[in-house]
């Protein structure tokens, strides 16, 4: 295992965008090499939207779909200074219209969007699903003494707890990562979906960028407690992924590296993003660490023809369950 200081970090992201970092180039390629494309929309020489997608073959249907380890992608649209309500929500509609028009012949799409679309009275009028989906996005211009008590008591409690008995390192070993991920999710009775080359890949491009960090939280045994796997753009860290030894849980391991990882953060984003959950266990965990409620949106459609064999699957399953 190599453990080592944390990485520099640069003080502003490698290009002057607003793409969230899932929407960065980089991390296409790292996730989805050769999988995707951009869909744009240009006036005057100049990018005013941009659509990155991903697409792949699943049996008889064509399907667009998150990346793997991606959690939100969608539109990016440049709105410029249009800062009246009724001239941005105008703009706001051309330019979805414009990408949509632009999308390739599929038979599902099921994506969810990054949190600046928010307006998806243009995909509704297209004949799209949309579902609100939530996550806990914490203000790090707040002091230190704010976030800690902004808190749930429990947290504070396992915190403090876990102070006295374990060691968090930096590492850049994200094989170990990996394995300590691979525990929560087998106790779950779940595969780990870390445990991947596109997952490697990702390492890669992250460390070369200085764009990402993994926690550990170790014991004077030696013994792993739990890890975090955090990444950034030039506005927001992100919790991406993080495990827990299931033996080990009541150490408070988890709760002392999201605190840690709120401290690091500090130093180099506005925000710190929990990436969310609808699961109601991870939901309250999240929420525990008073961060604010925040709405994103996951887009739904099918073809006819895809919804006619979801349709007949739900009847057969219904009939063999009688």
């Amino acid at each position: 295992m190599s453990v080592s200081q944390p990485e520099p970090v640069p003080a502003v992201p490698e290009r002057p965008t607003s793409y969230c970092v899932f929407q960065e180039p980089w991390w296409l390629d790292a996730v989805a090499p050769g999988a995707w494309r951009d869909i744009t929309v240009s006036s005057g020489g100049v990018l005013r939207a941009r659509w990155p997608i991903f697409e792949e073959r699943r049996g008889l249907f064509d399907v667009i779909t998150l990346p793997p380890l991606t959690h939100r992608l969608g539109p990016w649209l440049d709105l410029g200074d249009a800062t009246k309500s009724a001239r941005r929500y105008e703009l706001e509609k051309d330019l979805t219209v414009a990408l949509i028009e632009q999308l390739p012949s599929y038979d599902i799409l099921q994506i969810n969007c990054h949190s600046g679309i928010s307006n998806m009275l243009p995909f509704v009028w297209n004949g799209f699903e949309e579902m609100a989906r939530y996550t806990y996005v914490i203000d790090l211009t707040q002091s230190e003494t704010e976030l800690w008590e902004a808190l749930r008591e429990n947290i504070r409690r396992e915190t403090r707890k876990a102070r006295k008995q374990l060691k968090v390192e930096t590492t850049t070993d994200v094989a170990e990562c990996i394995r300590l991920i691979g525990k929560s999710y087998a106790r779950q009775g779940n595969v780990n979906p870390f445990d991947s080359p596109a997952m490697h890949r990702l390492d890669a491009a992250c460390a070369q960028r200085g764009r990402r960090e993994i926690l550990l939280a170790r014991d004077e045994n030696g013994r792993l407690h739990a890890t975090l796997y955090l990444i950034w753009d030039g506005k927001t860290t992100y919790y991406l992924a993080g495990g827990a030894d299931p033996e080990l849980r009541t150490s408070g391991a988890h709760s002392l590296l999201v605190w840690e990882a709120l401290m690091r953060s500090k130093a180099r984003s506005l925000e710190f993003d929990m990436t969310g959950s609808m699961v109601e266990s991870i939901e309250r965990f999240f929420r525990a660490f008073g961060g604010q409620q925040r709405i994103y949106f996951s887009l739904n459609k099918m073809s006819r023809r895809a919804r006619f064999a979801w349709h007949g699957k739900k009847m057969l399953e219904a009939l063999f369950r009688r």
